[in-house]
């Protein structure tokens, strides 16, 4: 059955052509804004006697994985890497504590991070971030940055277009 498809919008009303300039702005902010808040949000994680948390991450050969805690109370910090403890942290109350890894065999790490006190109130604040030595999760910077600078200059070329006497831009609607 042939059904027939109205070639409005919904809502009402129509939206005028965006220029190819502001479309390549709009675009590289997005991407340059995207990959800021990706690179720098860390969430810290609260950990406590029952509750561990698991990290499971593809990493390469001299990565740093930077493990920060803070206790609340006398705890235990337990660091495993692929089912193997590699480091145990004592923290007194209040005391910060760092780890850091260093990877040497690339592939799939999982890392398990448990802790143990006296207290079972206990909480212990992990912040952990990974410094990459591969630059490819930063590739997306550049890559906005140049989407930048052509959208600004496709603007300033329209907007010479637009202002100069010998070659007026029409704008024109074809409609059937």
């Amino acid at each position: 059955m042939l059904m027939l498809v109205a070639y409005n919008m919904s809502g009402g009303g129509t939206a005028p052509a965006m220029k190819m300039s502001d479309v390549f702005i709009l675009v590289s902010i997005s991407i340059i804004v995207g990959a800021f808040i990706m690179h720098s949000w860390v969430e810290p994680i609260t950990l406590s006697n029952n509750n561990s948390h698991a990290i499971n991450t593809s990493l390469s050969e001299g990565d740093k994985v930077d493990m920060q805690f803070s206790a609340s109370n006398a705890t235990t910090v337990t660091i495993s890497l692929d089912g193997e403890v590699i480091d145990e942290i004592v923290l007194a109350e209040g005391e910060k504590g760092k780890y850091t890894f260093a990877v040497e065999d690339s592939g799939d790490h999982s890392f398990l991070i448990s802790v143990s006190g006296a207290d079972d109130s206990a909480t212990t604040t992990a912040t952990i971030s990974i410094d990459r030595q591969m630059m490819l999760d930063k590739l997306v910077y550049p890559v906005g940055i140049l989407l930048l600078m052509f959208g600004l200059y496709k603007r300033k070329e329209e907007m010479e277009m637009e202002h100069s006497e010998d070659d007026k831009i029409v704008d024109a609607e074809i409609e059937s």
